[in-house]
């Protein structure tokens, strides 16, 4: 059992344990126009005036503004800041110094009292409850002034995406999500919440069902086309193509992708460097959060307040030249990618990464995760493909989208023997491609881990246990929701 220093000291669990529900603060329509700040227990959100469809959605600028106020949630404080906390599960970052913020992630024993990871748990089942408000007034009979048909459809399948983001990206954090016959899944949210009640978790083949239901519903109705930092059925299909990666759909992942990556809608940076200057604007992004700050401060995302971990140091210096000739103040020896977010001679003054170099407030930009881009679907389709070859070939296909990724960076291309080799090649090279990003390379350690490409605690020796591999309920979820059992290997109170 994982244990953690700072579980149950304290008569506060005794407390928390009297507790059958703290209701959350949502201020009117506000809880779906504009960010707001929550309170109480997580996977349970109560609106604190009644809502009415007919004040909510009176006419068609307040149902924009209400699916304003879904996209307004991914700029959550828990989004932001746990993320950047999770990179350290992978040991590809490290905290600043020993029993710093994070420090728990870094030896995988995750802290359930840590307040950062009871309002990133929030932070999803409010985007949540936004989603589901709009979604239940857009499939109303109501009579909306100034909204057409199609848009009223459009408005939906946008809605519908959010939450198959939030609970994809729920279920890979708390939910067993490498198991699909696993009881261990999440508390899904199909609909608004409007009273207290305990709930139980889903099964993980339940929430992957309510999950591509959503996606596919916005791959047939959501806009083909739409500014930057907001959602499409491009979008859809490529957020498809990731979850099928997860349920081992090989086939139809690679199929996805190959869509996505032929569509013309996005384009691969031929200098990795302007992605980042471009932000979430880049033709490269997918889905970023538009992070325009007026009069307010949005604080840096990714691991702006990390150091670079010692694994994804070796893992960059293997890249180019031998093993131990990188020069970390100059970047030299080091792969080009990392050498340019990393490098302290060559950053910026005040940046700490350069994946995100917009401080504080830029003009109208400031930093926003990457949520999808183009760079990963390339690498999707590699590992779908190479997964689906007979034996130990190499798949060609998925070699050439390989090299594509480490053509564009300045490296040459690889050769491997094997499809093991090959498997691996794709795993490092997400690692080098999206590290600080998006959490992803902590995941594919997790997934790679699972169907028996590596073996988890050769790379994170302090991983001793499967139960390491996802993380525990906050304490708040647990004493607002009674029905909520707590992961494998973690202590309940």
């Amino acid at each position: 059992m994982i244990l953690h220093n700072k579980f149950l000291k304290t008569q506060k669990y005794l407390n928390m344990k009297k507790i059958k529900k703290i209701y959350l603060l949502m201020l009117g329509a506000l809880v779906l126009t504009y960010s707001c700040d929550l309170v109480g227990p997580i996977d349970e959100i109560e609106p604190f005036y009644k809502l009415t469809e007919e004040n909510i959605f009176s006419d068609a600028t307040k149902c924009e503004a209400s699916l304003n106020g879904v996209y307004a949630a991914w700029r959550g404080t828990g989004i932001a800041s746990y993320t950047s906390s999770t990179l350290m599960l992978s040991g590809n970052y490290e905290p600043l110094a020993p029993g710093a913020s994070g420090s728990d992630l870094f030896e995988n024993m995750a802290d359930m009292e840590d307040y950062y990871l009871g309002v990133y748990y929030s932070d999803y089942y409010d985007m949540i409850q936004r989603a589901n408000f709009l979604i239940e007034g857009m499939q109303s009979d109501l009579v909306i002034p100034g909204l057409s048909d199609e848009r009223r459809v459009e408005i939906e399948a946008e809605a519908r995406l959010h939450r198959a983001f939030a609970h994809f990206f729920l279920l890979r954090n708390f939910g067993q999500f490498y198991d699909q016959t696993s009881e261990l899944g999440i508390v899904l949210r199909s609909e608004p919440v409007r009273k207290a009640t305990d709930y139980p978790r889903s099964t993980v083949e339940q929430a992957y069902d309510l999950i591509l239901s959503d996606i596919d519903y916005a791959i047939d109705n959501a806009p083909i086309f739409a500014e930057s930092g907001f959602l499409t059925s491009w979008a859809a299909k490529a957020l498809k193509a990731k979850v099928l990666l997860y349920t081992t759909d090989w086939e139809e992942a690679a199929t996805l992708a190959l869509e996505v990556i032929n569509s013309g809608v996005y384009e691969l940076k031929t200098d990795f460097r302007d992605l980042y200057a471009e932000g979430y604007k880049s033709m490269e992004v997918i889905f970023s959060p538009i992070s325009i700050a007026i009069n307010s401060y949005v604080p840096y995302t990714g691991s702006s307040y990390n150091n670079p971990g010692q694994l994804l140091k070796a893992i960059a210096d293997l890249s180019v030249g031998g093993p131990s000739d990188g020069d970390i103040l100059m970047g030299t020896g080091y792969d080009p990618r990392f050498a340019y977010a990393h490098a302290a001679l060559m950053l910026p003054l005040g940046v700490y990464n350069n994946k995100y170099p917009f401080q504080k407030v830029d003009g109208e930009q400031t930093n926003s995760h990457f949520v999808l881009r183009l760079g990963e679907m390339y690498l999707i389709y590699a590992e779908a493909q190479a997964r689906l070859a007979a034996g130990t070939n190499v798949d060609a296909g998925a070699l050439q989208k390989l090299n594509d990724i480490r053509n564009r960076a300045g490296l040459l291309d690889l050769s491997p023997a094997t499809k093991a080799e090959l498997l691996e090649a794709i795993r490092i090279e997400k690692t080098l491609e999206l590290f600080g990003e998006f959490n992803e390379p902590w995941f594919d350690m997790v997934r790679y881990h699972i169907l028996g490409d590596i073996n988890i605690s050769d790379i994170r020796p302090n991983i001793t246990s499967n139960d390491q591999l996802i993380l525990p309920f906050p304490v708040k979820a647990l004493s607002g929701n009674g029905a909520l059992l707590q992961n494998p290997g973690y202590l309940s109170f």
